[in-house]
């Protein structure tokens, strides 16, 4: 085909990479649309003017960025950008009938009812006592004062993160912190690094943004000190983004010497770090964050949906000394403000100990959870924090992921494979994520796992034959 990239090309930067955010813009735009088969190499470069060299650079570069697919003797292909990594449950808004889906596929905490009536109890307060500013309120972009202030004492107190009233920014989440901290540093182009398995919603955010997203190994800990040192000095990365408790999918969580040796990596090399710390709550205290380590070059994200209910979108955004400025236009331009009502409970919460009481509750229902897989699953090698939203599965030799998580979901049962979370088109795990918190109803959970290891226990079914 014959496509014209002309109108989107930047002047400044290498060709290649000109090229490559070229066919970003165009897919931004709509000019190219998902299931698109791109020019041979040869053919564009005779449109552009350019090498041949040149155009597979810039196809290797917009693969990297996640906005192509090389098919072997087929061709370089646009990608369907999210929607093949997407889970079901996040593309079905509709309500679940009981007799659906047995949900083991989807990051949530476990909320039995008493959540709910602790919600309802601090509204009914609010009506009562909240200050007219939580409804009133429309110039304090990072928070209102003292929003800000009850939780810099307990980010600091509770979770050992550096930093002052002035260094936090109240957010809609940790999704929407993450998006604040990384466009406050990373421009397009800019290459970040990050886990060679890593949350969906920073690979979603590399396409978002357009920025280079690569990935680095990991072990039971999570990142490597020695792959980070090689990765930092070859590729000279903008950022690097890090999930150090609880990691997903695999729940990998670095000890003290780790956290120690990962920050001196960052120190060495002066580069900024973007630490997802969403998941603290589910871990007892004591384990110091990374930022802690390097308050001048890292950014901390934390909220409060993991440890309490998912609807209470209370994020926290601490930034290094001198950045606040940088980053409050992302934050006007993106949401304005974040909703004061959300934060007065969670301001309340904090105030008067709910908050770790819940979080305490959390890490009960979750431990009992875990202990239940642990016996369901017990002739299966699997990793899981005694505390963790979820189970990293081994498969049986006989098992090929897909295969497994369709068999899954004609027994009732919705799991979810590694290819979400891989930051690059290599070889998947032969594992699954188990999420252990979405049903609220443990019988249900439990049901779920007999069903999994009954089918872990069987021959997978014969190979269906498809005609062309």
């Amino acid at each position: 085909m014959t496509i014209d990239l002309t109108p989107y090309l930047s002047e400044t930067g290498p060709k290649y990479l000109a090229i490559a955010r070229a066919l970003s813009e165009a897919i931004r735009q709509g000019e190219l649309t998902p299931g698109t088969r791109l020019p041979p190499h040869r053919q564009l470069a005779d449109t552009l003017g350019v090498s041949v060299q040149t155009v597979s650079r810039a196809y290797a570069q917009a693969e990297k960025m996640g906005l192509v697919q090389a098919r072997t003797g087929s061709g370089t292909w646009i990608n369907a950008l999210d929607d093949t990594r997407e889970s079901a449950y996040l593309r079905n808004s509709e309500p679940r009938p009981e007799d659906a889906l047995i949900d083991l596929s989807i990051a949530h905490p476990v909320c039995p009812p008493g959540h709910h009536l602790r919600f309802r109890e601090t509204l009914a307060l609010l009506a009562e006592q909240a200050s007219p500013d939580v409804v009133t309120a429309s110039r304090p972009i990072a928070g209102l004062p003292h929003q800000r202030e009850r939780a810099s004492e307990w980010l600091s107190r509770r979770l050992g993160v550096p930093g002052d009233p002035d260094d936090r920014i109240l957010c809609n989440g940790a999704a929407h912190g993450l998006l604040l901290a990384i466009s406050t540093i990373v421009q397009h182009g800019d290459l970040v690094l990050t886990e060679a398995l890593s949350d969906h919603g920073l690979i979603a955010l590399s396409r978002t943004l357009g920025f280079q997203l690569r990935g680095v190994a990991i072990d039971d800990q999570g990142v490597l000190p020695e792959a980070l040192d090689i990765a930092c000095r070859r590729f000279k990365p903008r950022a690097v983004c890090l999930t150090p408790t609880q990691l997903n999918p695999t729940g990998a969580t670095m000890s003290e010497e780790r956290r120690d040796a990962v920050a001196e990596v960052l120190e060495r090399h002066g580069v900024w770090l973007i630490e997802d710390d969403v998941h603290a709550l589910l871990e007892m205290p004591g384990l110091t964050p990374l930022t802690a380590r390097v308050p001048h070059l890292g950014f901390h994200i934390t909220s409060l949906t993991k440890a309490t209910v998912p609807g209470l979108r209370a994020g926290y955004l601490s930034v290094p000394r001198g950045q606040l400025h940088h980053t409050l236009p992302r934050m006007r331009a993106t949401t304005w403000m974040a909703t004061p009502l959300i934060f007065e409970i969670a301001d309340t919460w904090i105030a008067d100990d709910t908050l770790e009481h819940m979080a305490s509750e959390q890490r009960e229902l979750l431990a009992e959870r875990q202990r239940l897989a642990s016996r369901l699953l017990s002739g299966h090698a699997r990793t899981a924090r005694p505390t963790s939203l979820h189970v990293w599965l081994a498969l049986p030799t006989a098992w090929r992921t897909e295969e497994l998580q369709q068999q899954a979901e004609q027994e009732g049962v919705a799991i979810t494979t590694a290819v979400p979370f891989m930051v690059e088109q290599t070889a998947a795990p032969r594992r699954v994520r188990l999420s252990v918190g979405a049903e609220p109803d443990i019988e249900r959970f439990e049901e779920g796992l007999k069903r999994l290891a009954d089918l872990l226990g069987e021959a997978p079914p014969p190979m269906m034959q498809f005609v062309y």
